[in-house]
């Protein structure tokens, strides 16, 4: 019984590896461990996201309605862009494989993860997604703090990041541009707390996903203020002023530990805090 319900698991990421490898040759692709496989999908639907959203956000603020939302003044350079996507593609291949090893130990039956919400019930499903995502905003935000407070974690690792710290160096490509270290971090959380909180596994991809996707909204530069989430004008006072505004999602952690600085806020009453 075990083993046909885990069977069901590698025959679900096995489909989604063989979507991506559709547009391989058929040869190469069935030669590969089905590990490495999911490796691969994980790494190019990474990178297809990262561009497709990018390029998208870019066009429709930057071009398309650049005259409504961000001044002229605000809008990055080109050579900034290209920076800030050489420091990602540096890190995408190293934050591949921690979804790949949640994957693994998902089909090896070591983790929490069910393959059906009908299993446990809606009621369970919306607990269980819930807890998930404060322990991972908790998570986050304590990694994030600690990434400036100790020195040397800023100095070697969080500073490739922060090199992109004015409206003008930074936009949605400057998400990923982190050193890999602080890549695989930021990822772990969605590995670790499959073997304690238990959930749903297609959820589990989704809300990995997402993380990503708002990873690049939040460093637009955009003046949204969508209470309670951490939007990107949240996002960008953390960078120019170097602290503030640790989370991820929401202001929640933040304003437990005492770090909430309101976008609205002058940067100058930012900076002498």
């Amino acid at each position: 019984m075990q083993e046909h319900y885990l069977q069901r698991l590698v025959e679900e990421t096995a489909s989604y590896n063989t979507l991506v490898g559709s547009f391989f040759p058929a040869t190469l692709w069935s030669r590969l461990p089905h590990v490495v496989q999911t490796w691969a999908r994980n790494y190019i639907v990474s990178q297809v996201t990262y561009f497709l959203i990018c390029s998208l956000w870019c066009f429709y603020f930057y071009h398309w309605k650049h005259d409504v939302h961000l001044s002229k003044e605000a809008i990055p350079s080109r050579k900034s862009i290209m920076s800030q996507i050489h420091v990602s593609m540096k890190a995408m291949p190293w934050v591949s494989i921690v979804p790949t090893i949640s994957e693994y130990f998902i089909e090896k039956g070591y983790t929490k993860c069910y393959f059906s919400i009908s299993e446990v019930g809606p009621i369970a499903y919306i607990t269980h997604t819930i807890i998930h995502i404060i322990l991972v905003e908790f998570w986050i935000y304590w990694t994030h703090r600690a990434l400036h407070d100790v020195k040397p974690l800023y100095k070697h690792f969080h500073f490739v990041h922060h090199r992109f710290n004015t409206k003008t160096s930074l936009s949605p490509f400057a998400g990923a541009a982190s050193h890999p270290v602080e890549a695989v971090l930021d990822a772990l959380p969605y590995t670790i707390l499959i073997f304690v909180v238990p959930m749903h596994f297609k959820t589990e991809l989704v809300l990995l996903s997402l993380n990503g996707i708002w990873t690049f909204i939040t460093h637009g530069c955009l003046d949204t203020k969508m209470w309670p989430f951490l939007t990107a004008d949240y996002h960008t006072m953390h960078h120019i002023v170097h602290r503030y505004n640790y989370g991820n999602y929401t202001i929640l952690m933040d304003w437990l530990f005492g770090t909430l600085r309101h976008p609205y806020s002058t940067l100058d009453e930012a900076k002498s805090k």
